[in-house]
């Protein structure tokens, strides 16, 4: 029975950072389209909040349950799929960091720009492209892992099998 309880914080982690995550990166794609400072600060305001209450909390609960799972079902973290699992979401958490702090950066030219009845500049267009970039990377790892976790496999296995 802990192992199943263990699991199901797990997936519901998994959830939580997948879905928070993706939720978030959208809204703020979306205000950004508006071109509208006030739109986008009001949005970054909300997507810097969530990401740092409850993305990043599942990410750290993700890593812990998915040890503690490797643990109680005796599966070495050297497997293929639990490695590379491993290293992806280590990948894809180095860039949560500065995908943070450039979401702050976002908020704070939107913030700027309504306090002074201004447009956005080609610095926030610059930050944006590349909080975007780092977006499409982390969630291109993120189904990888997913991916993995549901098959056990690694993408050069499933290679294997085509």
């Amino acid at each position: 029975m802990l192992y199943l309880s263990v699991k199901y914080v797990h997936v519901i982690a998994a959830i939580f950072l997948f879905g928070f995550g993706m939720g978030s990166y959208l809204y703020l794609i979306a205000a950004s389209r508006t071109a509208n400072p006030q739109v986008i600060a009001h949005v970054a305001k909300m997507v810097v909040r969530y990401d740092a209450w409850i993305t990043t909390p599942a990410g750290f609960i993700q890593i812990a349950t998915g040890y503690w799972l490797t643990r109680l079902s005796g599966v070495p973290l050297t497997t293929d799929w639990v490695l590379m699992s491993l290293i992806l979401f280590f990948i894809v958490g180095s860039l949560w960091l500065p995908v943070l702090l450039l979401q702050k950066r976002l908020l704070g030219m939107a913030a700027d720009a309504v306090q002074c009845g201004a447009r956005l500049d080609a610095d926030y267009r610059a930050v944006y492209r590349q909080w975007f970039w780092m977006g499409v990377c982390g969630f291109l790892g993120m189904f990888v892992i997913v991916l993995m976790m549901v098959t056990k496999m690694t993408p050069g296995q499933w290679l294997q099998l085509m």
